[in-house]
């Protein structure tokens, strides 16, 4: 079984919920009547290093466990979009895919914890788009494919072309493992100075549901005495969902908010951006679902079956 631990959350994260008190979490519609915006200049995006999506894929043959699958996508330090694919398990090792477009295989392993089946990873990057504007992202937003062959099965189909890529090269009667994604890390660089700078990422928070545009904002120095105007905002499709004020003191919080109909916790640890120095640390906001309003935040079934997150990590530099 797939834990918590193994989804890409750094362990700041995993350390808030001891920090956080359950009676802490208060309850917000995301859809108020005004729109959240800053009221110095425009918000800056940041720098976008790298984006970990992780992706859970369950086998139709009842007796295969769980994947683990991860698609890595950054900069090279010539600034050109690099992909590395990681997985079946947890503790497997990334894959640098060089080239634009080829075919890689993986073979199966074995262990006391976790027996890995041989993947067949086939991509193309050839003609792949990448959104220009904002923070420049690595990850692309069409024209491109990664599929990812287990056991006989697709367990990954990744890029619009995916779907014609199965069909047209794997005959479209190979069966096809359910896949969904598990976690979206990314990691930003963002001006430590005054100012406002926003990451914005378009996500859906379950299988099936409506795609969400959320926007991880924060402004310091925009008046007053020190750390009393520092604030952090996140906002989905535009609605202001969590601001919080006084970040040097308000530096660790969550709060739950409604997408949906259904509950997303955000939670915030900003300790390491305003204390660590040597080494640098970094500001951590994420959003992940929960099953039900009524149940605690990282109970032990919520961990053996984690929603959807998203974690947005903020460097002052590149780590």
């Amino acid at each position: 079984m797939v834990s918590a631990s193994s989804l890409l959350l750094p362990s700041s994260v995993r350390d808030l919920a001891s920090c956080v008190s359950d009676g802490a979490v208060r309850v917000a519609c995301t859809t108020p009547a005004s729109t959240f915006t800053v009221s110095s200049s425009s918000p800056s995006p940041p720098s976008t290093l790298s984006v970990a999506v992780s992706y859970r894929a369950t086998p139709q043959v009842a007796s295969s466990p769980p994947l683990l699958l991860r698609l890595t996508w950054s900069h090279s330090p010539r600034g050109q979009p690099t992909l590395s694919f990681a997985g079946p398990t947890a503790s497997s090792p990334a894959v640098l895919l060089r080239r634009r477009r080829g075919t890689y295989c993986l073979p199966s392993s074995s262990s006391s914890s976790a027996h890995a089946p041989p993947l067949a990873i086939f991509w193309d990057l050839t003609g792949a788009r990448y959104d220009g504007a904002g923070s420049s992202s690595p990850e692309p937003v069409s024209g491109f494919y990664v599929v990812a062959v287990a056991s006989a099965e697709v367990v990954l189909a990744v890029g619009d072309l995916a779907a014609g890529f199965v069909k047209a090269k794997l005959e479209g009667q190979i069966p096809r493992a359910r896949s969904i994604l598990a976690v979206s890390r990314v990691v930003v660089v963002a001006a430590a100075g005054p100012g406002a700078a926003a990451h914005t990422a378009r996500v859906r928070f379950a299988e099936g549901a409506p795609e969400h545009e959320v926007a991880v904002g924060c402004c310091r120095g925009l008046g007053g005495r020190p750390g009393e105007e520092d604030e952090l905002w996140v906002s989905v499709d535009g609605k202001r969902a969590v601001h919080a004020r006084r970040l040097r003191w308000n530096f660790r919080g969550n709060q739950t908010v409604f997408v949906d109909g259904a509950p997303v916790d955000v939670l915030w640890d900003l300790h390491g951006w305003w204390f660590r120095r040597d080494p640098p640390g970094c500001a951590v906001v994420m959003l992940r679902t929960r099953s039900a309003l009524e149940s605690r935040l990282w109970l032990e079934e919520e961990a053996r079956a984690p929603g959807f997150a998203l974690l947005v990590q903020a460097f002052r530099t590149p780590p």
